[in-house]
């Protein structure tokens, strides 16, 4: 009892601090009043999950202070000295990064919980029983290892299989990498690269704690700083962690690179599998060869919006089109092998339609 007259006193402290400020800021109670029930409208529309996932992607202090630092080092130690700090392409990337919240919340965030459901069900399978008698910092850096093994093995499968590297391919289509191209990912490739993301903190039986603290505040920080157009390889430090040089190298439009740097916050396992592109004082132009890609160098800077749309679609016509053509080859196929047997299937006339 005494706890919810507790929480009931500080919501109303809250309640009149933001009536009072508002009230100062607007001078006008009426403006005040609508803001406030904005809020509650937002509160109650909105499950607690949902709420916090918004505020962790816009309302993140980290997120305000480390982009003006990042964006200090791009001025200081740029790659490409002509790249403005705030041009066409870094903007494109904020509208992915202000669209994506509410489709991780409509998509992601339900897949999210049935697969955490579906890990903590199944704990004892996913468990390593010897492991709860490890020291918290052993179980910290076994689950890291292993979460990053997974990453480098996700990351090189959606390079490799072509219906998973159209979605990925968004992501390299960026050729002025910058701050934001971090959330220039398709939902179905973040779909894609979130299925094991959980799992090693099951397996070692760490604290939710140590989970959000590794996945939810270093991991974006860093992601951001190795997309920045930095010209930096943290020396020997680069050999264990990611550094922006090593991690443009992967994005490289360079035939040479192919293939290269698939680490995402270690280096280590690309060097252990021979992925590693050794030359750390090459810093390449970065982008995709595909000239039908709807880039947004063309585009009006008040049309970025919309062409965030045909972006996302891209990858869905492709492999549409790809489909297509796939059907044109077998019927062309088959009406080759009906004209030998003197049966064709389809008449020689129609097969300009197929």
């Amino acid at each position: 009892m005494a706890l919810a007259q507790f929480k009931g006193t500080i919501a109303n402290q809250e309640r009149s601090a933001l009536v009072e400020t508002v009230g100062i800021v607007s001078q006008s109670g009426t403006v005040a009043a609508q803001v406030l029930h904005l809020r509650e409208l937002y509160r109650s529309w909105f499950p607690e999950e949902v709420r916090g996932i918004v505020s962790q992607l816009y309302c993140n202090p980290a997120l305000y202070l480390v982009i003006p630092f990042l964006l200090l080092l791009e001025f200081l130690f740029p790659v490409n000295p002509s790249q403005p700090l705030i041009g066409k392409g870094f903007l494109q990337d904020a509208v992915w990064f202000i669209a994506f919240a509410p489709l991780k919340v409509l998509i992601l965030f339900p897949i999210g919980a049935l697969l955490e459901s579906f890990f903590a069900a199944h704990r004892q399978f996913f468990n390593i029983g010897s492991a709860a008698q490890w020291p918290v910092w052993a179980k910290l850096i076994a689950a890291l290892l292993l979460g990053e093994f997974l990453f480098w093995l996700n990351h090189f499968v959606r390079h490799k299989i072509r219906v998973f590297w159209v979605f990925h391919a968004i992501h390299h289509s960026q050729k002025q990498i910058n701050v934001f191209t971090e959330d220039r990912v398709h939902i179905v490739d973040s779909f894609l690269l979130s299925l094991l993301a959980f799992l090693p903190f099951f397996l070692f039986q760490l604290p939710n704690i140590y989970a959000v603290t590794a996945v939810a505040l270093y991991w974006p920080l860093h992601d951001r700083f190795v997309h920045a157009n930095i010209k930096m390889n943290l020396g020997w430090l680069g050999w264990v962690i990611t550094s922006p040089q090593f991690h443009r190298v992967h994005h490289s439009a360079a035939p040479e690179h192919l293939d290269k740097n698939f680490g995402g916050h270690f280096s280590l396992f690309d060097y252990l599998f021979g992925t590693a592109c050794r030359d750390t004082s090459v810093y390449p132009e970065t982008g995709i060869a595909d000239a039908q890609f709807p880039s947004e160098e063309n585009v009006k800077w008040s049309r970025l919006p919309g062409n965030w749309l045909k972006q996302t679609v891209y990858p869905f016509v492709q492999l549409f089109e790809e489909q297509q053509v796939f059907q044109r080859g077998r019927v062309f196929i088959g009406n080759m092998r009906s004209l030998r047997r003197g049966t064709p299937e389809r008449p020689m006339d129609d097969w300009s339609d197929s």
